[in-house]
């Protein structure tokens, strides 16, 4: 996993790996993990918020979906250290990775920052979603910075 400590990739290294994997089944998991993503997620949206069953069902239903997010986070990560963010400015996909990010469980903030850091500062994430993300791995307090996002979390 990426960190500070580690010697990290030269750009050159990053940038031809990713020519190398930005296809069809790199796509096709990306594609596979925002829908994992979402899944659980819509099936809580669609929870009759007036059952007395509901916070029973929304907790069975998180545990799947805390399932999924560790799975993803674990994976991002992995993709992103070694081929750069997939982004679809560089993918020419329109697969909305940002999100696996975005729903990262608490323990991979800080191995996240850096890593975000250095997708930002390398110009392979844009800073709409950097902001957002540095915004989530910093506990979701105020505003997203340099996005002009202002946020409501409702959770």
């Amino acid at each position: 996993m990426f960190s500070c400590n580690q010697a990290q990739p030269t750009e050159i290294v990053i940038e031809e790996a990713f020519r190398k994997i930005n296809n069809e089944k790199l796509w096709k998991e990306l594609e596979e993990m925002v829908r994992n993503d979402q899944y659980y997620r819509k099936k809580i949206k669609n929870l009759d918020k007036e059952s007395n069953q509901y916070q029973k069902q929304w907790d069975s239903i998180w545990q799947l979906q805390l399932v999924i997010d560790h799975k993803n986070t674990k994976r991002i990560i992995e993709i992103t250290e070694k081929y750069g963010f997939p982004d679809p400015r560089r993918t020419g996909k329109p697969i909305s990775v940002w999100l696996l990010l975005h729903h990262s469980p608490r323990e991979y903030h800080e191995e996240i920052k850096s890593l975000i850091d250095r997708e930002y500062n390398s110009k392979r994430m844009d800073s709409i979603t950097y902001g957002m993300l540095k915004w989530h791995v910093n506990g979701r307090k105020g505003y997203p910075e340099g996005t002009g996002l202002q946020i409501i979390d409702n959770r």
